[in-house]
């Protein structure tokens, strides 16, 4: 038996108005009985809808969708304009929707890991903090105190340097792509890097110290860097400018031999760079690493005998290792001299080794994070990098292919949709051999073999940083060497005999812990706005929470206040312990300004809408009056 279900009374009005407007327009093309029996259908369908009858209603329409299904079809060009305004209309809806209201995200990259990850998806608020005009960087309002340092945003590639953002929306408008970062500072804000954080004040020269102390910053580390070089322009008279943070901080001269002279941006006028001035306390800078606490970092890669021997590292200060990290510390501009080569100019550094054991690679593999990488044949290449785009080789993996990635010691396999299984412990890729260790630590980020360790690329050293906090070697996010280790005992010794042996012609710097910037026991404003850097009004401090894998302010600099648009809400792919609401910053206000106008118009427009659709079902759809066909 078959059943049929009664049409709905929206679908019964829907055909009387289909049928009504064809009646005005061709009714009289009808004979007159024909006419007759159309009127009176549509009377008694109309009758029914008035008194919300649905199963007459729902067997008048059927009678009068046939009668429309012989003489209401439209034609092909009806049919295409009638597509086309939908389609306008809707995309029109969509995009004012998404621009000011809500939209939903897809991470792309590995920029903001742990909090974000590849294949996560994401809806973000475009009213946190103000009320975004679609398609353009700009805000019919904006309140600037809405924005929260640690909290993360959204913002617009537009006029940013750099940033190659050119896109289209809806493969229709041009646009700028969207990023995610964290605003880790505000207008007037100075900051410094030290041990892995960010020591700021405010203008007014208050300590931030939600930068450090707050529990979603605790998993995260922070480099003031890429990379020593910065990011390089040649200016108009023939030198070269090295930027950090966007900013001018260092320049490169060379005279007709092609010697270089390197001097550096102390706040006011550009000095002749001075290595040595590391060697002593001072209080202005005085050389490339004094800047952002550049000289509290290292770069670190991992050798092995053969490659100590092929590196001409020197170990005779110190002891034997199953492996040894060496670090890549304190550049400076006059010395070591800048590496020049057709088309790369490097800025070189001081390096030393630390001979590591055994429980130190085991320390090293219990804190192991790599970019989420693919294995294709047995070659990895990184997640993010295009296939076909991909054309340097990468490291070998004795494992089956698919995507992985190491987090905090474990090791996952990626499924579809980006959901993460853990990997089990006999799986090769938790081998705690020096060869494995070495492999995925050094190319873990990058998944090249370009950053094989060679005497062609010295100072080409993938990103691993290696810093000290309170005493104690930080790698990976994690402590690595203890103080009280005899191995780092043993090293910062050697670090101090090497500099007090070194003479003006061949200097070395020590690297060492210089301490937080404090003054008795308090923050020292005056150090952080000296040798750190102040944000300009109008503009934020964006950074990744995956330091080694974000372009962020370090690269393309402060962002300006028009770009900000939105912040995210909710993670709901893929299914975890991460789905549901972000947490892993300081919460914005649920109510504020922009939200209450936002949605104040968006429940008005519903209103109307609902007022104007009871109005109009109880409005009568057929009439005759105006009609007086002769019959």
């Amino acid at each position: 038996m078959i059943f049929s279900r009664d049409y709905t009374l929206r679908k019964s009005r829907h055909i009387l108005k289909q049928v009504y407007s064809w009646y005005k327009k061709k009714g009289q093309e009808l004979p007159p009985p024909a006419l007759v029996s159309l009127e009176k259908e549509m009377g008694q369908l109309d009758a029914a809808l008035l008194n919300k009858d649905r199963t007459s209603a729902g067997t008048l329409a059927k009678k009068l969708e046939t009668f429309a299904n012989q003489h209401c079809k439209k034609t092909i060009l009806q049919n295409i304009i009638e597509l086309f305004s939908a389609l306008i209309f809707a995309l029109v809806i969509a995009v004012i929707i998404r621009q000011m209201w809500f939209e939903p995200y897809e991470i792309p990259t590995g920029s903001m890991r742990p909090t974000f990850r590849e294949q996560d998806h994401l809806t973000v608020t475009k009213t946190a903090f103000g009320i975004n005009m679609p398609l353009a960087t700009d805000h019919f309002y904006f309140d600037k105190d809405l924005i929260q340092r640690t909290s993360i945003f959204i913002f617009s590639g537009d006029k940013i340097p750099v940033l190659n953002s050119d896109s289209t929306y809806f493969g229709l408008f041009p646009y700028k792509k969207r990023y995610i970062k964290r605003c880790m500072g505000k207008p007037g804000d100075s900051f410094y890097f030290y041990g892995g954080q960010i020591y700021g004040v405010d203008k007014q020269g208050n300590e931030l110290t939600e930068l450090r102390n707050s529990p979603w910053m605790k998993p995260l580390e922070h480099v003031p860097f890429l990379s020593f070089d910065g990011e390089m322009s040649q200016n108009s008279n023939n030198s070269i400018i090295i930027k950090q943070m966007n900013v001018p901080v260092g320049k490169l001269s060379f005279n007709s031999q092609g010697q270089s002279v390197g001097e550096v941006f102390d706040g006011k006028n550009w000095i002749a760079d001075l290595p040595l001035a590391q060697a002593a306390p001072h209080t202005a800078i005085k050389t490339y690493s004094d800047i952002l606490g550049i000289r509290n970092y290292a770069v670190a890669r991992l050798l092995n005998h053969e490659e100590i021997k092929k590196l001409s590292v020197d170990t005779k200060d110190s002891a034997e290792g199953v492996l040894y990290l060496q670090l890549h510390h304190t550049p400076s501009l006059s010395f070591p001299k800048p590496i020049v080569q057709k088309g790369y100019i490097g800025i070189p550094a001081y390096s030393t080794i630390i001979p590591l054991q055994q429980h130190h690679l085991d320390t090293l593999m219990d804190n192991l994070y790599t970019a989420r990488f693919v294995v294709e044949n047995g070659q990895a290449r990184r997640y993010s990098d295009d296939r076909h785009l991909h054309s340097s080789p990468g490291p070998k993996f004795n494992v089956a292919d698919g995507t992985y990635e190491f987090y905090q010691g474990k090791a996952f396999s990626i499924h579809w949709g980006g959901i993460a299984k853990d990997l089990p412990k006999d799986n090769p890729l938790y081998s705690r051999s020096p060869e494995n260790i070495q492999k995925l630590f050094n190319f873990g980020m990058e998944m090249s073999l370009l950053f094989s360790p060679s005497p062609y690329n010295q100072t080409l050293f993938p990103h691993r940083y290696a810093y000290f906090r309170d005493g104690d070697l930080w790698l990976m996010g994690a402590k690595f060497i203890d103080k009280s280790d005899p191995s780092l005992i043993a090293f910062l010794k050697n670090e101090k005999s090497r500099q007090e042996k070194s003479t003006p012609q061949k200097p070395y710097i020590a690297f060492q812990d210089y301490g937080p910037p404090l003054k008795d026991g308090k923050i020292d404003t005056d150090f952080i706005r000296t040798f750190g850097m102040t944000i300009p009004e109008g503009r934020y401090l964006a950074l990744g929470d995956n330091h080694a894998m974000s372009s962020d302010s370090r690269v393309f600099g402060f962002v300006p206040q028009d770009n900000l648009q939105g912040a995210p809400s909710f993670i709901f792919w893929p299914p975890g312990n991460r789905f549901g609401f972000v947490d892993a910053q300081k919460p914005y206000p649920f109510l504020n300004l922009p939200r209450l106008i936002v949605w104040g118009i968006a429940a008005l427009i519903f209103f109307a809408w609902w007022l104007y659709y009871r109005h109009m079902i109880k409005t009568p759809i057929y009439s005759k009056r105006q009609f007086n066909y002769k019959v």
